[in-house]
């Protein structure tokens, strides 16, 4: 086993015969064009939020800390048409009072004659007018608030100071004879929801710009010769038949007793399946391998290859159906799909660090890129751009799926996957 992968260095110089001069022509040829001029891609990339991990992550606290500062709605017609109860909760003495028309001393002056009138309009609310130090003056529940306390009529602390207390929440709900703590812990609940709906608005709005944007973002990224770079630039030379690159995939990125699953696609859950759970050092030694592979690790002696069977989940694995739009109908889109996986690829190796250990071409539409697992909060950061670069989420969360070998026959190409790049995590 130890011997079985071949590291790059003086072997490499079998992948060109030239001269020096003309190998770096060579490579200054199939270099892209496109750092001699900051495309729309790169202005978006570099302006939006660069699409790294950290700029992601100020994204989203930024956007918590304007939600933070309004985290209610209120229903205005509701509170509106609640003047009665709120003079009654603020002592206001009521001299007379009828279904439609209120009267009393002032509140804002604190009056003594009933210079103070409310009426209620055909839309259902209340409104007031001070017809004596006041000049005049009137408005709604909530201009009352904010006259009362020195507020902007037009500001949300009055309207939310109102709504307090009236016990009033954003969903409508008045609750006058709930408890504070329970009241206090209902506006916590309610407040958080809105967080939760806002947060979930933007990445929509993410999701939406980096769709309209997509392969301006990918342009710096895309190359007609992404098989060639890849497969140039990967550590291992592979230039043996697909199924002994699947040998040197395992050995390459996973420990010797590290139990793997490798079969059909549903080859689990019964007893005659435990032989699809094999040490790494076992695979190796078989002289032809299943078809596929589940990136995880998994527990000695199990028979499913389920979430709960995982003692460990060393990768994520990122592919795309869908790049160019649509699902690819002919050779041609298949292929401009797999172009624009492979910048993809790229990008998230470049600009988002992420380490990245194999490339496979899956030999239907897309390409898979196995990455170490990356932190919690770098991973939390690739999904909330997945839906923009429509990126499979379950691939990438759910160590335990079966993925295609080199080697695995596509069902509806008939073309083989083929290894194009591996970084193994040792030599």
């Amino acid at each position: 086993m130890k011997n079985a992968l071949q590291s790059r260095g003086a072997s490499s110089k079998k992948f060109f015969a030239g001269t020096t001069e003309e190998y770096a022509q060579k490579s200054d040829a199939s270099r892209p064009k496109s750092h001699l001029v900051e495309s729309e891609g790169r202005r978006f990339a570099r302006h939006l939020n660069r699409l790294t991990i950290s700029k992601l992550e100020d994204l989203e606290i930024l956007c918590l800390r304007r939600l933070s500062r309004h985290p209610v709605s209120y229903n205005l017609n509701l509170i509106k048409s609640k003047l009665p109860e709120y003079l009654e909760r603020t002592a206001t003495v009521i001299s007379t009072r009828s279904e439609t028309r209120i009267t009393a001393p002032c509140p804002i002056h604190n009056g003594t004659d009933d210079n103070f009138h409310a009426d209620l309009k055909s839309s259902g609310v209340w409104a007031w007018t001070c017809r004596s130090q006041c000049g005049g003056v009137g408005g709604s529940v909530v201009d009352l608030h904010a006259d009362l306390h020195g507020l902007s009529r037009r500001s949300h602390e009055a309207i939310k100071g109102a709504a307090e207390v009236l016990g009033i929440f954003d969903d409508g709900e008045s609750l006058p004879t709930m408890p504070p703590d329970q009241r206090k812990a209902r506006a916590a609940t309610i407040a958080e929801q809105a967080r939760q709906r806002r947060k979930k608005e933007r990445a929509d709005e993410i999701t939406e710009a980096l769709a309209h944007r997509r392969e301006s973002i990918l342009e710096p990224y895309l190359s007609e010769s992404w098989r060639a770079d890849f497969w140039h630039n990967s550590p291992v030379i592979l230039d043996s038949p697909e199924s002994e690159n699947a040998k040197l995939m395992i050995q390459g990125l996973y420990r010797p007793d590290d139990v793997l699953w490798l079969g059909d696609q549903f080859d689990s859950g019964k007893p005659r399946h435990a032989a699809n759970f094999r040490t790494a050092g076992q695979w190796f030694e078989i002289e032809s391998l299943p078809p596929r592979i589940a990136p995880g690790v998994f527990k000695p002696g199990v028979i499913s290859r389920s979430d709960s069977n995982l003692v460990e989940s060393p990768f994520i694995v990122i592919e795309s159906d869908d790049l160019i739009g649509h699902k690819p109908t002919d050779d041609e889109e298949r292929e401009e799909n797999k172009r624009l996986c492979a910048a993809l690829i790229s990008l998230c190796r470049d600009r988002l660090k992420l380490n990245l250990r194999a490339v496979i071409d899956t030999g239907g539409k897309s390409l898979h890129g196995w990455y170490d697992r990356p932190s919690p909060e770098a991973l939390a950061a690739l999904m909330r751009i997945a839906k923009g670069f429509t990126i499979d989420e379950a691939v990438v969360t759910r160590a335990s799926g079966p993925l295609r070998l080199p080697g695995c026959v596509h069902q509806s190409t008939g073309q083989p996957a083929r290894l194009h790049y591996l970084n193994p995590k040792s030599l």
